[in-house]
């Protein structure tokens, strides 16, 4: 079974946002599944509402990942997530839905448990963001 996802890397500063996930207690970006016929931008904006209290700016698209995931059922399904980043719009973050926590983390210091997707998911990032601090120096 194939399934697409979105998620979206919101920065602030030097930080990111990140949720404690419910299910595993895993650090990940806020995000999940599509609902039928939503489109990845939509299903971003939707997961970050429900899991933050947040609502999200211009979206810029990052990366699509394609990945197994294994539930604590053990039920697998492959996933294709695309992975948005956004700024920050200052609204106040509140852990919602299926996100047990949020909390900001400074792009220099992302929590260790994480899974091996999310891991991509801040190589990626870390690759996005680079040019722009080396820029400030």
């Amino acid at each position: 079974m194939r399934r697409m996802g979105a998620g979206v890397a919101v920065l602030k500063g030097g930080e990111v946002l990140l949720i404690r996930r419910g299910d595993d207690g895993l650090w990940d970006v806020p995000g999940g599944g599509a609902e039928a016929g939503e489109v990845p931008e939509h299903t971003a904006r939707r997961e970050l509402a429900e899991e933050t209290g947040l609502g999200a700016g211009v979206l810029r698209p990052l990366a699509v990942f394609q990945h197994p995931y294994t539930y604590p059922d053990g039920n697998v399904v492959e996933w294709e997530t695309h992975l948005f980043i956004a700024s920050c719009c200052g609204e106040e973050v509140q852990a919602g839905d299926d996100a047990r926590e949020a909390r900001w983390w400074p792009l220099d210091a992302l929590p260790q448990a994480v899974s091996g997707t999310t891991a991509r998911y801040f190589e990626a990032l870390g690759q996005a963001v680079a040019p722009s601090r080396h820029a400030r120096s």
